[in-house]
């Protein structure tokens, strides 16, 4: 089956597909009939289906999976999708269908654990850089508004007398986390509560989520339509870098010729490759001279390159970097196990031997400037300048191998979730509270991996794992949680909303829409008035991806991303605190 037409009409084809799908597998009820001696059988369809789904768990789950993406795959007003969250109401469904699908417990805590880690290990390279200078600030309020949200659930469970496992669902609900779901439910099963009240947690969760999403996005449209027009430009930040040529003019302070090393640390710039009035061409290392008539390749954002054009002298009369002639310029695949997980300024020295220098580093679907702090993970692809007669041996040093990629980094992986694991075994005392309260399944890992992650390397351990690779097992994992936990809540989901629906969702909106606008005065006392700044930081308040691509597509995306950045990993670590902290003091 195919279709034509406007290539970016494929989503909206996925879509239709999606709706064709599911309302048709509905009202399937086929016939089949068969005769064995003298006895007849007649199977409908469902039946035949629900035969064969309540004797394999593996069936059910895939089954589960591949529903919710088709749902997911919605567009609904707002334009917007829940996308992977689907799961997770597919899953109500079968369990309010038939509550005997329940999936394995371990399939629940092995994808759980699987997520986790893997944001855990993306988030890990800036977190501790998030809580310097203005980033310390923007967590404080963060920090503030949990702690109202956390004040608001506690009170409202003691006055409503609704279960605490419901109300710390609905906590999770209302600020979209699945992660603290994931702790709150692993904390009561841990603590003997039973299944039962488990799911209610999930189904808390399940019945806040969906209108909580919709409350952050009317928020933010209501706010767009205060916001300047000169805030939300349809061109976003220039802050990819590039390739520049300029010609030197000026000298150091001291009055001597400029130095490379001086020029990159005053303009955050690197220098590739450069001509000396001479006319002779070459690569550009840390004690290479510049002097006035020197034309330089300077790769960075525009503002940096503006500032190295200011420092230096003019854009060069001639673009250099089209010029290759006796060098070579390409893009490998960082594979080699004896590079991963070091600092380009470690390798500096290495580097220059080979005659190489990397201009930048591409990471998922961003280029990154490469400076002497940048560390390279397995999967990343640089961008490197070579003499011609070195690019073999330049090669060989990043490893450049799909295979080597693929068959790297699981040891290290397999010995990091088992350290969390551990981790979260153990107890911490709080001082006040009759029990310790324990990071789990989800909390362990998560810390784990912030740790870790940030580290790099230790030794031979190499604990960062390539882009696709953490994407992969990053949504296999969530996929994996949400299928069974939303089975095992499936049987109380009908009677929760007949009994407790209109007070669940009125509660849970207005706990969404109370912490943003908090958050957003909180901001302003720190004349953060921006609204990207305001939107990626509310994004990742929410720690939801349908909130921050509703916002990409109509803000800037430079201080958009940088504040979601900012405050997306605490936020993900005090909510898995809070939720078990809710279920301790309720």
């Amino acid at each position: 089956m195919g279709f034509m037409g406007n290539p970016s009409g494929g989503r909206n084809a996925r879509g239709l597909v999606s709706k064709y799908l599911i309302s048709n597998l509905l009202r399937m009820d086929f016939c089949f009939q068969s005769e064995v001696g003298n006895l007849k059988f007649q199977f409908t369809m469902l039946d035949s289906i629900s035969v064969f789904l309540e004797h394999s768990a593996v069936a059910r789950i895939f089954l589960i999976v591949a529903l919710g993406y088709l749902l997911g795959e919605v567009k609904f007003p707002g334009n917007f999708r829940f996308g992977v969250a689907a799961v997770l109401f597919v899953g109500l469904a079968m369990g309010a269908w038939r509550p005997s699908f329940t999936l394995p417990e371990e399939i629940q805590t092995m994808g759980l654990v699987l997520f986790v880690y893997c944001v855990g290990l993306q988030a890990a390279p800036g977190f501790f850089q998030c809580l310097k200078k203005d980033g310390l600030k923007m967590n404080l309020a963060l920090l503030a508004v949990l702690l109202l949200a956390f004040a608001a659930t506690w009170l409202c469970t003691r006055w409503s007398g609704q279960p605490k496992e419901v109300m710390t669902g609905l906590f999770c609900g209302a600020l979209t986390n699945t992660p603290a779901l994931g702790a709150a439910t692993e904390w009561i099963t841990r603590n003997g509560a039973g299944a039962g009240a488990a799911g209610s947690a999930v189904v808390g969760y399940g019945v806040t989520y969906p209108f909580a999403v919709l409350a952050v996005l009317l928020l933010f449209q209501l706010r767009l339509s205060r916001a300047p027009a000169t805030e939300t430009a349809a061109a976003p930040l220039n802050l990819l870098p590039r390739p520049q040529t300029i010609e030197v003019q000026t000298h150091d302070p001291h009055g001597e010729s400029w130095r490379a090393a001086a020029v990159m640390d005053r303009t955050g710039l690197v220098l590739t490759r450069c001509r000396l009035p001479s006319g002779k061409t070459r690569l550009v290392d840390d004690d290479t001279p510049l002097p006035p008539g020197t034309l330089v390749v300077a790769v960075g954002p525009a503002r940096q390159l503006e500032a190295g054009v200011k420092l230096l002298g003019r854009v060069g009369p001639e673009p250099l970097e089209a010029n290759l002639a006796g060098f070579e310029v390409h893009r490998y695949f960082v594979s080699n196990h004896r590079i991963a997980g070091r600092a380009l300024g470690e390798l500096g020295a290495d580097l220059e031997k080979l005659g190489a220098v990397v201009s930048r580093v591409r990471r998922g679907d961003v280029d990154l400037t490469a400076d002497d702090d940048t560390v390279l993970h397995f999967g990343d692809r640089v961008k490197v300048v070579s003499y011609r007669q070195t690019e073999a041996a330049v090669r060989k040093f990043f490893g450049n191998s799909l295979q080597g990629l693929s068959e790297t980094g699981y040891f290290s992986f397999a010995i990091g979730i088992l350290l969390g694991l551990a981790l979260g075994k153990i107890p911490f005392p709080v001082p006040g509270l009759q029990e310790p309260i324990r990071l789990g399944a989800a909390g362990g890992p998560l810390i784990m991996a912030l740790i870790l992650g940030s580290r790099g390397r230790t030794g031979p351990f190499i604990w960062q794992l390539p882009f696709s690779t953490n994407l992969t097992l990053r949504h296999l994992g969530i996929l994996f949680f949400l299928a069974a936990a939303g089975v095992k809540a499936g049987a109380g989901l009908l009677q929760t909303l007949k009994t407790n629906g209109v007070f669940l969702i009125g509660f849970g909106v207005g706990l969404t829409a109370v912490c943003h606008l908090v958050f957003w005065w909180l901001l302003a006392r720190q004349n953060q008035r921006q609204v990207s700044q305001i939107f990626g930081a509310s994004s990742a308040l929410q720690t939801q991806p349908a909130a921050l691509s509703f916002a990409a597509a109509r803000v800037p995306h430079g201080p958009l991303n940088l504040a979601y950045a900012t405050v997306y990993p605490l936020s993900m670590i005090l909510k898995v605190v809070l939720a078990q902290l809710l279920l301790i003091t309720s």
